[in-house]
């Protein structure tokens, strides 16, 4: 006789042998478009510029004037996988993509919007600078 124990671990065993596809689902991931925002206080700014090979992509939000610039609405897009990520981003932000391919960079602060279409690619390690007039 099979105590409750083993019962329930071979009834467990069963299901699990029953639903093969539902473990193979789970290890499949999707597609992501990061986007990571940051750079406050000097210690975070050193190591997000040490990290600028190991993304994609990162932007630098300044002035003309050289001061750096916060709360930025920012927006990566690739528009025919319909892939997207936002943030209120500044003064640095790192996109990180799946895949090579031309995506969208919008950003809009103090009621300006800048876009620029960039060519990306996994830990490209490309830079890009908007600047805004204070």
């Amino acid at each position: 006789m099979m105590t409750p124990c083993r019962s329930a671990f071979a009834a467990l065993a069963l299901l699990m042998l029953a639903t093969p596809g539902r473990t193979q689902a789970i290890a499949e991931d999707a597609p992501i478009l990061r986007l990571d925002c940051g750079g406050i206080g000097l210690e975070e700014s050193e190591r997000m510029r040490a990290e600028v090979g190991m993304h994609a992509l990162t932007v630098f939000f300044s002035t003309t004037e050289g001061g750096w610039v916060t709360d930025v609405e920012t927006q990566v897009d690739e528009p025919l996988s319909g892939l997207r990520a936002e943030a209120s981003c500044g003064p640095i932000g790192q996109v990180d993509v799946p895949t090579p391919g031309r995506y969208r960079i919008s950003a809009s602060y103090a009621g300006e919007r800048q876009e620029h279409w960039v060519d990306l690619a996994p830990q490209g390690g490309a830079r890009l600078s908007l600047r805004w007039q204070e």
